[in-house]
This record gives C-alpha cells, structure tokens and sequence, in this order.
C-alpha cells in the first residue's frame, strides 16, 4: 500500500490510561467490534461518542450494554460535526474511507483507528493472524481448538465477532491469540506497520471488488497479513499465494520461513509441506513419501476445502510447537460455525442446509462440492463486482436447479439460461425457500448457499440465515402436522 488512506496515531502509541482523551466511535455494528471498543474506551477513562447510520431500534442490543454508562450518541446519521471536538476516531473497518466523517478527519488531521488495531497494540504475546477470500473462520476456529488441545491457553477472535479488548490485561506472554482478519481490518493494520507473528493466507479469489476496485489490490491488501511475520502459512495451489512466498522470502533475504499445505497434487517433487493424498489421510512431508498420515474419513466437516482449512490450521499451530499429526486429531471432531454448512433439519426426506456465510461465487463452489447430487440451490443477493461464470458453471454440473432471489437474480438467470441450466427467478428469499421446497423430493438436498452479499435485502448474513432457519422450522413443524 502506497500513500496512508487517513491520518494515524503513532505506531508505539498504546490504548491506556486515557482519561481526558475524546474520541469518537464511528460505527456501533452488530458483531460487537464497535460495541467492545467502546466499551475498552470508557474502562480507561475516555470520553466517548459513538456514532452510528442505523436508528437506535436496530442497535438496541448493544446499546443495551452501554446503558448506564457516561456514553453520548449520535445516530441515525454521519457524526460529521464531532469530528472536530475529538482527538481521534476509532472506526469500524465496514465504514468506506469515503464516508463523510472519515472525509472531515482526513481534511483535519485526525487520527483514526479501528478495533483490531486497539487490540494489537496492547498483546503481550505472539499470535497468529488468519485472512483469505474463504475458509477464514472456520480455520481460525480450527487453530484455536488445535492450540488448545495442546496445552496452549488461546485467545480467539477478531472477524470472528466480539471483541478481546474486554479481556487483554488477562492475555498471557504464553498465551496464544488466534484473529481472523478481513481485508477491511488489514487495511487499518498495515498502514500502521502492525502484524502477526504467523500469518496465514487460506486463499485469495475476487472478493469485495466494490471496495477494493481490482484482484491486485484486494490480493495487495490480503498480502501484508505477510508485512511482519516471521512465519507464512500459506495454500500452495493458490497463485496470488505463490506470489506472495516469493515476496515474503525475498525482503527476509531468503530467510523468510514458508509453510505450505494444500493437496499432494499441487506439490512438486521434493516440496515439503502438509498434503492432503488421493487417499483421503493427512501428511507432513513430500509428494509420494511414506507414512500412514492421518485419516481424515472422521472429519466432521463437511468438504474438500475443510480438509484444507484443517491442515491449514495445524500447520500454522505448528509454528507454536503443535506436533502435526497431534493438530490434525485435535480437529477431526470440530463442529461447524453457525451459517456455515449447517444441517438444519429433514424433512419428509429432504435435507436443508444453512450457508449463509457464503457471500462470494467461489464459496458455493466449495459448498456443492460437499454435497452428492440432487442439490436444490437457493443463491442470490447483492453483486459485489465479481465474475459469476465459475458460479455458473458449478450450478450447471452439480445442481437439479437454482432457485435465485435478490439484486443480482436477472444477470444471474441471463447466464443460466445461455448454459441451459434449470433455474427459477423469484423476488425475495421466501418465494424462492417455498420454490424449492415444493420440488425438492426425498434423498436431496435443498442448500441455501447465496454466494453473493446480504445488503440488498439483509442487514448481514446473520439475518438471512435466521430467516432460512425460521422457514425450515415453519415447514418442519407444517409436516409434523400433516
């Protein structure tokens, strides 16, 4: 990244003691990263105005948390004004750099933060940073369970949701710290010079193009995960990741230590690295070496591409003295996170599965490959720049038929019907759920894999899902009174 977007704080500043700073929080949210700065804030004496665009009625949880506290708010609007009465800003990573507030801190020399970059600041300890297009969370969850069963006492979070700010002064020079980090979270990060130990890359595919504008520059901002690491963990299958070894080992002249996993058939002969073989078993090593490996039939999970986020993760846990193999068992039992691939119900013979996580083309790529045939695909949402002919090509081969809702549903139906793919086009998530339902017969599958974002009818994916989950359950409970 070239020139900084906004005006910083310094680098060695720490978060502490501020009694008689102002400072604005600029975006409560609903995953608690707002919600938890502000709360650090006020603990260490700050004055504190949060300032959010949505009305109080659709914060009331976290302004629940607040209630009491000598908090001021300004919302249901851009806080421009307060702008000038405060001595920085702590911005939630979803603001765009051309909101009106950030426009005004930028014109004045105000400095800005975000939650993550609070929490760096103050670990005590090394830790571990996990980005990528996708397969972030549940590899970070995968790493912290890892670390754990190995002894370690772990900390988990960033993207994840919460906040760790409520619990760094309890954070151990021995502990270890597990983040998920979103592109939006490492723009903050890397234009301060802050970074993890470890950083692991799962992936790096076209995602939020709207915000970033390219691949170069998403892949740019995905790549100084790297800046300050002295460990990369990287997918060898995925060509900005390739890259991104080239350039991690040649600024460390050729010190830079690179972890690589991915399936045996992505190495080349003599590479060193965690493999998934044809066979279906886990191992540390070479193309074709012996050993037993470990079996991955157990798993869980469901999917070729959550076998890679296990090994992914047990590689990265190696870095903190995990023994491989012992990684990879802690981790064949994990269950999934909510939103993502979970088996909601049966009924009448019909599987449903919630995986409204899945906000981009390649995730329901790697969704329908979890699945056998007779796959029923609810998809659709809001289109954030990026190419859909994998998408398409995917539903063709693999789905009975896809049933499409939201912004993008028209440009989607144009290309299924050029492929002559079964599709129906319908105006929101509940007439495409009853769509599918009516036609979906017993032994298949009716996934909810929308692979594009929420927004244009969804405050986030959370919503979409419960209204997923709430739909299956009216129907589950219509069939148990038949």
């Amino acid at each position: 990244m070239s020139a900084p977007l906004l005006p910083r704080l310094p680098a060695g500043f720490r978060p502490e003691g501020l009694r008689g700073r102002r400072v604005l929080v600029l975006g409560l949210g609903s995953f608690g990263g707002g919600l938890g700065a502000a709360l650090h804030l006020v603990r260490e004496g700050a004055d504190v105005i949060v300032s959010d665009l949505r009305p109080a009625g659709e914060l009331s949880a976290s302004l629940e948390r607040l209630a009491g506290l000598p908090v001021r708010t300004a919302l249901g609007r851009h806080a421009v004004e307060e702008v000038a009465q405060v001595d920085w800003i702590v911005a939630s990573p979803a603001v765009r750099w051309d909101a009106p507030p950030l426009q005004e801190a930028r014109r004045r020399g105000v400095p800005v933060e975000s939650e993550i970059t609070l929490l760096v600041r103050l670990l005590p300890c090394r830790w571990l940073g996990i980005t990528g297009t996708n397969g972030k969370s549940t590899t970070t969850m995968l790493a912290g369970r890892t670390l754990a069963a190995a002894g370690r006492t772990v900390w988990s979070g960033g993207n994840l949701g919460g906040s760790l700010l409520d619990d760094w002064r309890r954070i151990g020079r021995e502990d270890a710290v597990v983040l998920e980090v979103s592109s939006f979270q490492l723009e903050h990060l890397a234009e301060i010079g802050l970074g993890p130990a470890v950083g692991l890359v799962t992936n790096v595919t076209p995602d939020h193009l709207d915000r970033h504008g390219t691949l170069e520059a998403y892949a740019e901002v995905k790549r100084s995960i790297l800046a300050r690491a002295e460990v990369a963990v990287l997918h060898r299958a995925c060509p900005s990741c390739v890259a991104f070894a080239q350039r991690f080992v040649a600024e460390r002249g050729g010190r830079g230590e690179v972890r690589w996993f991915g399936e045996e058939r992505a190495f080349a002969a003599g590479e060193q690295g965690a493999m998934v073989r044809d066979d279906g078993s886990a191992v540390l090593g070479s193309p074709g070496g012996g050993g037993a490996g470990v079996d991955l039939a157990p798993m869980k999970l469901r999917g070729p591409h959550n076998r890679l986020n296990l090994l992914a993760a047990a590689t990265a846990a190696a870095s903190f003295g995990v023994p491989f193999e012992a990684a990879v068992r802690a981790g064949l039992d994990a269950p999934p996170l909510a939103r993502r691939l979970n088996e909601v119900a049966r009924v009448r013979g019909v599987l449903y599965v919630d995986d409204s996580v899945a906000t981009s083309p390649p995730a329901v790529i790697a969704a329908l490959a979890s699945f056998g045939t007779g796959i029923r695909l609810i998809a659709g949402g809001y289109d954030k720049g990026i190419d859909p002919a994998p998408f398409v090509a995917a539903v063709r081969a693999r789905c009975r038929k896809a049933y499409l809702y939201g912004a993008v549903a028209p440009a989607l139906a144009a290309l299924l019907d050029a492929a002559a793919s079964a599709f129906e086009v319908h105006g929101d998530l509940r007439a495409a759920f009853a769509a599918a339902a009516r036609d979906a017969q017993r032994g298949e599958t009716v996934l909810f894999s929308p692979g594009f974002a929420s927004y244009d009818q969804f405050r986030n994916f959370t919503e979409r899902g419960d209204l997923f989950r709430a739909l299956v359950d009216s129907l589950r409970g219509a069939a148990a009174g038949a």
